[in-house]
């Protein structure tokens, strides 16, 4: 199974017949929603390091400073990721309003970048499965039937479906979405570091915790045995510039943006420092971008 995976738009009739409920009156257990006010957030990230470079109200400027922060930074081939979600396993196919908000912003700013840019990006929507168990998860591992039947595969929201193809029509362009599994992500970073975690200076054992040191930055990315949110972050930055067959590399994306709710920016933030430092020859200029609360509520 590929890292990244199509994500398939449908016919409304499809969601007229389909079966919507995975899980009756599920209540995600992530608790992690931004108290403080909502702000408008966007961080340069690349081989240099993570340097936040734009900080402002959400407005409707938003969408026009992100072109201006893009253009000579970004290249050609690039994928812009957003509607970052925990699916309802109560109601697979909506999304919370900031949700939609996020994959609209997306969808938009791809539209702008063909305009001003001349630059096409793809769409890609990162799952949050972390949190897809009808209890706390702590007995359940990475393979319960939550999580497989919401994600394989994963089905596009409605409402988000509805303005891809509105956006295909009226601006007559082909948008290719994808989307990615953070839990798989972070199982396969949990995987990959296994054998350089006693090797490498980046690591520090605590219990049955793993922490990573990077510069100022300690955090960590094994918890409880179990990968973290920085964890699955960094596998889907490899993901997102690399293809990985049969143990050859091919280059995927070379330029990225991301955009996330600000409940997860220092899992964001921390994942591209542990893919920048631990994967050889990581390069992926990106630009971390943090608006809305939550990915669910």
């Amino acid at each position: 199974m590929a890292d990244i995976e199509i994500l398939t738009l449908r016919d409304e009739s499809f969601y007229k017949t389909a079966e919507s409920v995975i899980f009756k009156d599920y209540k995600c257990n992530c608790t992690k929603g931004w108290k403080d006010a909502d702000r408008f957030i966007v961080y340069k990230a690349d081989e240099s390091g993570v340097t936040e470079v734009f900080s402002d109200e959400v407005g409707g400027r938003n969408l026009d400073v992100l072109i201006e922060l893009s253009r000579g930074y970004l290249s050609e081939h690039i994928v812009i990721s957003g509607g970052h979600t925990v699916v309802n396993l109560d109601d697979r196919f909506s999304v919370s309003p900031e949700v939609e908000k996020s994959a609209k912003f997306c969808i938009d700013y791809i539209v702008k970048s063909k305009e001003q840019l001349n630059i096409q990006p793809d769409f890609l929507m990162e799952i949050n499965d972390f949190y897809m168990e009808k209890n706390d998860g702590y007995e359940i591992d990475g393979a319960n039937q939550y999580r497989k039947m919401a994600t394989s595969p994963y089905i596009i929201p409605e409402s988000i479906n509805v303005y891809i193809k509105q956006i295909i029509k009226r601006h007559s362009i082909n948008i290719r979405s994808f989307y990615v599994s953070e839990k798989t992500m972070a199982d396969r970073f949990k995987r990959y570091i296994k054998t350089a975690v006693d090797k490498s200076t980046l690591f520090n054992r605590q219990g049955c915790n793993l922490l990573m040191n990077i510069d100022e930055h300690t955090f960590a990315i094994i918890k409880d045995n179990k990968p973290t949110c920085a964890a699955g972050n960094a596998a889907t930055f490899r993901a997102i510039r690399y293809k990985v067959s049969s143990n050859k590399i091919f280059d995927n994306y070379t330029s990225h943006i991301g955009v996330f709710p600000l409940c997860s920016r220092m899992n964001v933030l921390n994942g591209y420092r542990a893919a920048s430092s631990f994967y050889d020859k990581f390069s992926l200029p990106s630009l971390l971008v943090f608006f809305g609360k939550s990915c669910f509520e």
